[in-house]
């Protein structure tokens, strides 16, 4: 696997089930996240992008983040449906498509146990349980997991599951740091270092000294390296990273929106607001009334 992709996972927001009439109609509008909605019972035609998929009891739908969306019933329908982001984005590509070449609709009759994992993570999330978000997470990983298997066989190569087999400790910043010595991948071992501390350390406002202490190269060299590989600045990724983790903040939690900017380092209210529209092309106030009616 491409080692740029190789920290993706999905990242749960909101999981819910809807009941809907014949008349039920969801006017097209762009969707900033991504769903997949599991069909319970009845039919309905599911408009992406402009193209129409008719959809009925035992299908998956996948819906990417970003795209414009409508939906009319065909006859009184029920559906659950599971909003989530990718935790790294890049420019506007479809990360699940991009990585595992997952389509937009799977029947699933001859699979009950799918059916059984959306519906256990719906009885999850309205449960009581402390523990839910890893039920919802596992669960979550298990859809993926599958609807890639569906769409393929993936192998990887000796070497990748070798690398893979000494990750354990991924996320330790002195585990990253001794790769720059030992790895052998195609993705400069310095950008790898930045783009793995910043996926899992969003709240942090990263200075360029530190930066560029972790990294071992001036600001030049590594703001180069860092547009070359990755094909954005180092201060743009940053802000993808900290927009990603703010729209999980925003569906499920009821956190002031002015907290939610601060505590990612954002200097005021505003500036968030407009760093979060320029994202999604919504404000952090839109985001959040949408994700409660979707």
């Amino acid at each position: 696997m491409d080692p740029i992709y190789s920290n993706y996972a999905p990242t749960f927001l909101y999981v819910d089930k809807y009941q809907f009439s014949d008349t039920w109609a969801y006017q097209e509008s762009r969707v900033p996240y991504s769903m997949f909605r599991y069909i319970c019972s009845g039919s309905a035609v599911f408009k992406v992008d402009g193209v129409s998929y008719t959809v009925k009891q035992d299908d998956l739908f996948y819906i990417p983040q970003g795209s414009m969306l409508h939906c009319t019933a065909l006859e009184n329908i029920v559906f659950i449906s599971v909003r989530f982001t990718g935790s790294m984005q890049l420019s506007d590509e479809d990360m699940l498509r991009q990585l595992w070449n997952i389509s937009q609709l799977y029947p699933c009759a001859d699979t009950p146990e799918i059916k059984t994992w959306f519906e256990n993570m719906y009885a999850s999330a309205v449960s009581t349980a402390t523990y839910k978000r890893l039920v919802t997470r596992g669960y979550l990983n298990l859809i993926c997991a599958e609807l890639a298997r569906r769409s393929g066989e993936n192998q990887e190569t000796e070497e990748e599951l070798k690398r893979d087999r000494t990750t354990e400790a991924m996320f330790d910043l002195k585990y990253i740091q001794d790769r720059i010595k030992a790895t052998q991948q195609n993705i400069d071992p310095r950008v790898q270092l930045l783009v793995d501390y910043i996926t899992v350390h969003p709240e942090e406002n990263l200075t360029r000294e530190k930066m560029c202490s972790m990294t071992g190269v001036s600001e030049s060299t590594l703001r180069r390296l860092f547009k070359k590989v990755m094909g954005k600045s180092i201060f743009d990724f940053i802000t993808d990273t900290k927009m990603v983790y703010a729209t999980h903040l925003l569906a499920t939690t009821l956190e002031p929106i002015s907290e939610i900017g601060y505590k990612l380092g954002f200097e005021s209210p505003s500036y968030f607001t407009k760093r979060f529209r320029e994202n999604y092309g919504i404000s952090p106030q839109e985001y959040r009334k949408i994700s409660k009616e979707t």
